[in-house]
């Protein structure tokens, strides 16, 4: 699962505490995913769960289109294809190529503005948690797997232990209008331009 990147990792730093730490104190910090919140927490899930419908629907016009370009091509590769109408039959295909080239940067953008709407309203929910539990573990940072790219080793348990309590809390808050209702599955919409890639633990 592709996971929204530039609003969920400010989340974190959000939930950086102001306390100077004693120069003697060994640092306090804890990791927050968000895409182990998405996956375990029903209430960041039901808001996620519209990225990944507007994804489904973008991908399967995309490839509708691409279906037609195919059908088209194997047509004017035809040995058996009248003269006279090949020519008008070029001219189609190239009307259809541009239009799927304009499909394609249309569904991108269709999906960075679902992307971005989701992840905000998933950190609407999440920050104050976050914030408030860093608070009472006294914690003077909290890390977000979207702020690092590069992590060559850690506890697993550890790992997941604060984003698992956050989970917990999230969906025992009252239910509100926090937790957006999942987007209804539209008809046969378009996809997205680009594979997801697979969730960071």
């Amino acid at each position: 699962m592709r996971l929204l990147a530039p609003a969920l990792a400010a989340l974190c730093l959000s939930a950086t505490l102001a306390v100077p730490a004693m120069a003697q104190e060994a640092p306090r910090f804890a990791f927050f995913s968000i895409n182990q919140l998405v996956r375990s927490s029903k209430k960041a899930g039901a808001i996620f769960s519209e990225l990944e419908i507007t994804g489904k629907n973008l991908q399967e016009k995309l490839q509708a289109k691409g279906q037609e370009l195919q059908t088209m091509q194997q047509q004017l590769n035809s040995p058996s294809l009248d003269p006279d109408k090949k020519e008008a039959l070029a001219k189609k295909f190239r009307d259809v190529e541009f239009e799927a080239k304009k499909m394609q940067e249309d569904s991108q953008q269709e999906y960075q503005r679902v992307e971005k709407k989701v992840g905000e309203a998933i950190t609407k929910l999440a920050a104050p948690i976050v914030e408030q539990l860093a608070k009472e573990q006294k914690l003077q940072l909290v890390l977000s797997d979207q702020a690092i790219q590069i992590l060559s080793w850690g506890d697993e348990a550890w790992l997941k232990g604060f984003t698992s309590e956050v989970s917990k809390r999230l969906d025992a808050s009252e239910p509100a209008a926090a937790a957006a209702p999942a987007a209804k599955p539209a008809a046969p919409a378009a996809a997205k331009p680009a594979a997801k890639p697979a969730p960071k633990k």
